[in-house]
């Protein structure tokens, strides 16, 4: 009998299971983005993704973003840095930060090789236009080529959160 009380219990967990996931891929697949799941729907996909991507979801590893009407999760440096750790991958700068002109325009790249432990290697680069004051360009072309890289070499071909600054402002807004 305890055995099929457990066999009960479960089985509306589940379905219910079933049914986010359900859901979440009419979201996802058909629309790209999470907007048509409600908030609750919405925050046990995070957990349940955070979870799948083996990151903490109490540190807010992703953020949502509202891009051209779409609601989209982009992971932050935090969560890069816990998937670097997570699959031991090893990320170098091998090149920059360096500010260029490229074609008549200042921009600011930086290069990043990440290393898997299987020996697979992915190199990434970043870019920024140099403008106003640059004392945080280094660091943040560092952060973006680390992020890059990162995802790159572990297939998560997710928008990262230093090129959500590179789309114009009229194209994008924090999500509510």
């Amino acid at each position: 009998m305890a055995m099929n009380e457990r066999s009960l219990s479960r089985a509306p967990d589940a379905a219910a299971d079933a049914a986010l996931d359900g859901r979440i891929a009419e979201s996802l697949v058909l629309r790209g983005d999470v907007s048509g799941l409600n908030p609750k729907d919405r925050a046990l996909f995070y957990v349940k993704l955070c979870g799948q991507l083996g990151l903490n979801p109490m540190t807010q590893p992703l953020q949502l973003l509202k891009l051209n009407g779409r609601e989209i999760l982009y992971p932050t440096r935090g969560a890069t840095d816990q998937l670097a750790s997570n699959h031991r991958i090893n990320r170098e700068i091998i090149e920059g930060p360096l500010v260029r002109d490229f074609a008549g325009t200042k921009l600011g790249y930086c290069v990043c090789r990440a290393t898997h432990p299987n020996g697979r290697v992915e190199t990434a680069v970043a870019s920024l236009p140099v403008s106003g004051d640059i004392a945080m360009l280094p660091m943040k072309l560092e952060t973006k080529a680390k992020r890059r890289a990162t995802l790159s070499i572990l297939g998560l071909g997710m928008l990262d959160e230093a090129e959500v600054e590179s789309i114009p402002a009229r194209e994008k807004s924090a999500a509510e």
